[in-house]
């Protein structure tokens, strides 16, 4: 018997074996295995049961005899007798799950979704990282079979110590559409950079090989590791028979099906393209390009969320933050021994028009006051805190809690403002009690922030980000059509709750003697009657006020000492309710839709825009600014030329698209349409979803029709000393960019004026 203390650093299962690697304080890797039985639940007729439980029997699929058990259906609150089916092959979990669909409504299936190494670390009570104490065996394979493992620390812990990892880079030196054969992987250590040339697989797989045993790392951080490098890298390797050193696991059977094809689906409107998962064994390996949390949070929001969730680091990294929240619900949801449904089950309730009308609002917003001008001085902006989070965890909102069977009579009952919906008072909600951990700690860590001397800042700015988009994501899973613990209801319960708490804020500034210049949401914009300079203490007054009536905490954003709603493309009279810029009093700048902020604008106008921004925050006041004027032209002037020469490198003018079809499904030539055909005819398909780049070339060096022409076909083909960008279209879009934030404090009215028509240049180098 042995007892090894150490990080769970890695989980995965194969067949009916769990898979642990333990990194214990010393920095020392061991493997363990544990054998695991998962449970589901099954509801039906006592003729479908037995059916049931014979076909599980002729798989051989049970560890266990099939007994009775009591449990409580979610939505309901009613404890029901179902069977509990002990499984002796968890792989059969993904097939059971699939066919439920085609069988729905004929039994329930309870708990077969739940992911196999997330029930395993839920039943032992342990989590990724967790610091644990293992005591094992060893096999005649001399492998360390799991006597008992237990966790020395607690899920709940703010203030937690992550082992050192120890990571290497790699990615392409070229555009990843581009040929493996005719790139150059890089790989990036501690120690040094190796360059790799892709074009013989056996030198390239033995070269990769040697950097991995001389540098042994825990990470691989890659672009496109999932998408184009490790689906080359193995299906090389089997191809030519050799064994790799990428997996520190060389004991269990694992099998690698080569798959390229990623997938696309649709999200709030966006097709959002997913790449295949290569996940390592016995290490992590990470892609940077191939997961939302590690893009916004970097590998301490990982590691939070995985902690957090029960679910491995490695799927952390490839999943959505609403994955996350799922599993975090499952955990609160078995502790209170609902039998966990595996879809979302409840519907809406029927609604007459008026009703849809008055449910249906979303977030209250109200248009910016522009009868003084777009640009305005004396400004604050009070944010409440994680409003829609706090309001389900204060009020109660969750899928079950509203309009309950258990509260029909009771006319104590909490209802929502507007709506009438009963909120349960007898029982806590899955969703607002899994929240109320959550938000505890983002507010936590935010006052980590704050301390400008924190050893740790930038673990806590990255813990507190991904918790953050966490917290954006619990609302709209509330009415997402396949969440597991969602109800429509609850949803436009939220938005009830903020509308009326956002008039509250206004009521109360308003009795203070502001006016609201701008509301969205759960911020307003408020302005002294006098708009004369604001006190920070009369804001504190206010937002106590406010929290003590609300029950939720506002905080003062800011003071601007001047901001600016800029006008609309399409109707210059208007402003735009999420568009907005302006300076604080300290002389920082915030921004919210303007195109510095915006991803689809070529790197060179949104630096010319930054540089414009960053002269304005110089001055305190508009009348100050606007004396200057000549100067802001000048930076204009100085961007703008570059541009009419044809001097500008072509890569700082990429225009960058996401897709929305496959190539073969446009039919109309738009600008990504052309994009990805081009990169058709290069043997290059591209999912919808995906996202390319491309140059905006001058009609003349326009080829085919093809006026858009991608980086991959600028690269490949020969064509940097031939073609010409488009010197009109670029400049108009940098006039677009300066139109943007000084229209409304300009002396002139024609913008046009400062751009003119010039013989087209080459662009160099």
């Amino acid at each position: 018997m042995e007892i090894f203390k150490g990080y769970l650093f890695d989980i995965y299962h194969s067949e009916q074996k769990i898979y642990l690697w333990i990194k214990s304080d010393s920095g020392e890797l061991k493997l363990f295995f544990d054998e695991f039985y998962p449970i589901i639940y099954a509801n039906a007729s006592p003729n479908i049961l037995k059916k049931l439980v014979k076909r599980f029997y002729e798989l051989d699929a049970l560890a266990e005899i099939p007994t009775f058990t009591k449990k409580f259906l979610f939505y309901e609150n009613k404890e029901i007798s179902v069977l509990k089916l002990v499984l002796s092959k968890p792989q059969l979990l993904p097939k059971i799950t699939n066919k439920l669909f085609y069988l729905y409504g004929k039994y329930d299936i309870y708990h077969s979704d739940i992911e196999i190494t997330t029930g395993y670390m839920v039943e032992k009570d342990i989590y990724p990282l967790a610091y644990l104490e293992v005591c094992s065996e060893q096999t005649k394979n001399d492998l360390s079979r799991i006597k008992t493992v237990r966790s020395l620390t607690n899920i709940h812990e703010l203030d937690y110590k992550v082992p050192n990892i120890t990571t290497i880079s790699i990615f392409l030196e070229k555009s990843h559409r581009i040929s493996l054969t005719k790139n150059t992987l890089v790989v990036k250590t501690n120690s040094g950079n190796y360059k790799i040339p892709t074009d013989n697989s056996l030198e390239l797989i033995h070269e990769l090989n040697y950097i991995f045993k001389k540098h042994n790392p825990d990470m691989i951080l890659s672009d496109y590791g999932d998408q184009i490098i490790f689906p080359h890298l193995f299906k090389c390797a089997q191809e030519n028979h050799i064994t790799t050193e990428f997996d520190r696991d060389k004991t269990s059977t694992i099998r690698r099906s080569i798959q390229t094809k990623g997938t696309s689906f649709n999200t709030y409107g966006t097709i959002v393209y997913r790449a295949p998962s290569y996940p390592l064994f016995g290490r992590w390996h990470i892609d940077s390009k191939n997961g939302f949390v590690y893009k916004e949070a970097d590998l301490m929001g990982v590691i939070e969320l995985a902690r957090i969730s029960r679910l491995p680091i490695q799927k952390m990294a490839r999943a959505s933050t609403g994955k996350a929240l799922t599993y975090i619900e499952v955990d609160v949801a078995l502790r209170m021994n609902y039998l966990v449904p595996w879809q979302k089950s409840a519907l809406e309730a029927p609604k007459t028009a008026l009703e849809l009308l008055n449910a249906d609002k979303g977030g209250l917003v109200f248009q910016a006051d522009t009868q003084n001008g777009f640009v305005l001085e004396n400004v604050a902006q009070l944010d409440f805190s994680q409003m829609y989070p706090k309001v389900m965890v204060l009020h109660n909102i969750s899928p079950e809690t509203i309009n309950c069977l258990c509260c029909i009579n009771d006319p104590t009952t909490e209802t929502v403002p507007s709506l009438g919906y009963r909120i349960c008072k007898k029982r806590k909600g899955v969703v607002s009690e899994a929240l109320s951990h959550i938000v505890a700690r983002r507010t936590y860590y935010k006052k980590q922030s704050k301390e400008t001397n924190h050893p740790n800042k930038s673990d806590i700015d990255q813990k507190q980000s991904s918790l953050k988009w966490m917290l954006v994501t619990s609302f709209g899973y509330l009415g997402y059509r396949n969440a597991k613990f969602g109800k429509l209801e609850s949803h436009e319960s939220v938005t009830a709750f903020g509308r009326e708490k956002l008039i509250i804020a206004k009521e109360v500034a308003e009795e203070y003697g502001y006016n609201l210049i701008h509301a969205i949401t759960d911020c307003i914009f408020i302005q002294k009657q006098d708009r004369s300079p604001i006190k920070t203490e009369t804001l504190e007054e206010i937002c106590k006020i406010i929290q003590k009536k609300t029950k939720i905490a506002m905080d003062i954003e800011g003071i601007f000492s001047w901001i600016s709603f800029p006008p609309s493309t399409t109707d210059e009279k208007m402003p735009v309710a999420n568009r907005y810029m302006g300076r604080f009093i300290d002389g920082n700048f915030k921004g919210r839709g303007i195109i510095l902020r915006r991803k689809d604008f070529p790197i060179y106008i949104k630096k010319a825009q930054n540089e414009m921004i960053q002269w304005m925050c110089k001055f305190q006041t508009i009348k100050e600014m606007q004396s200057k004027e000549i100067e802001i032209l000048e930076i204009f002037e100085k961007y703008d030329k570059p541009l009419s020469e044809g001097s500008v490198n072509w890569r700082e003018l990429l225009l960058q698209r996401s897709t929305s079809k496959d190539p073969e499904s446009y039919t109309v030539d738009a600008p990504s349409a052309v994009a990805v055909k081009d990169l058709l005819e290069m043997g290059v398909h591209v999912q919808a979803g995906e996202k390319v780049r491309y140059l905006v070339v001058n009609k003349k060096s326009d080829q085919k029709g093809k006026r858009y022409k991608t980086e991959e076909r600028i690269e490949t083909k020969g064509l940097l000393n031939i073609i010409r960008y488009d010197k009109s279209y670029y400049r108009k879009l940098l006039l677009r960019s300066f139109k943007e934030i000084w229209l409304s404090l300009a002396s002139f009215i024609d913008f046009e004026n400062l751009i003119s028509d010039e013989q087209l240049l080459p662009f160099k180098i």
